[in-house]
């Protein structure tokens, strides 16, 4: 609202502020398209990978709301902790074998995103809390009962295999390039995607070596900085 006064510039009057649970259907409407753009946008912005990942993670739920008879958006604590179950009495990626815990728990965070994002669930935060507590119990029962399950934790990389992939790169431009990724990647803890998105410009001088410039990262951008050190090749 605007009020002219003689002599002077017109004083705006604001609009009186509205509460957003005093908000008419048309602007909640409005907000609620705004929030789905966002939504999508961000999760067309994921990586390949997960993307794909959590399509298998939203496949497998409504494979278990089949069998079960949960209807496929009840997304609750109570229905992602028999999801836990019903995925702990599944066979595993080898024969004979039952589910890992790891990907159990990765089809829960899965299904969650799912849902949020692809479905427009409003869900509170710490849904799957419930059903990585259920894990956990099964998973302690089967250490109790010396079970295991997975592939379990991978083998280190140790400098002597560091040493024996380095001596087994040809001498020539591809064994140099070849011998200088594989020691970058050890060098910055990285992963291959990581390291695969690296230019040479990413790379400076450093007083104590190289200052590697992770830029493409999964988890958060950083440089590190990686020192000189000498070892004879084997």
């Amino acid at each position: 609202m605007t009020e002219y006064q003689s002599g002077i510039e017109p004083v705006i009057t604001p609009a009186p502020l509205v509460r957003p649970e005093d908000f008419d259907a048309a602007t909640r409407a409005t907000l609620d398209h705004i929030g789905g753009q966002a939504v999508q946008v961000v999760a067309d912005g994921r990586p390949a990978n997960t993307r794909n990942g959590y399509a298998q993670d939203w496949a497998s739920w409504a494979k278990f709301c089949g069998e079960s008879g949960v209807p496929l958006l009840a997304v609750t604590p109570g229905t992602l902790a028999m999801f836990v179950e019903w995925l702990w009495t599944q066979p595993g990626w080898k024969k004979n074998t039952f589910t890992a815990p790891s990907t159990i728990d990765r089809r829960g965070t899965g299904t969650v995103v799912s849902a949020r994002t692809d479905h427009g669930i409003r869900l509170e935060e710490g849904m799957a809390r419930l059903a990585r507590n259920r894990r956990k119990q099964l998973v302690k029962e089967m250490e109790e009962n010396g079970e295991q399950r997975g592939r379990g934790q991978a083998l280190p990389l140790l400098v002597d295999h560091l040493t024996r992939i380095s001596a087994a790169c040809p001498d020539n431009l591809m064994g140099m390039r070849d011998r200088a990724m594989v020691l970058m990647h050890f060098a910055v803890a990285g992963r291959e995607h990581e390291i695969a998105a690296n230019r040479v410009r990413d790379y400076a001088d450093d007083p104590d070596g190289l200052l590697a410039d992770m830029r493409v990262s999964k988890i958060k951008p950083r440089i590190v900085p990686v020192c000189r050190r000498t070892r004879e090749r084997a």
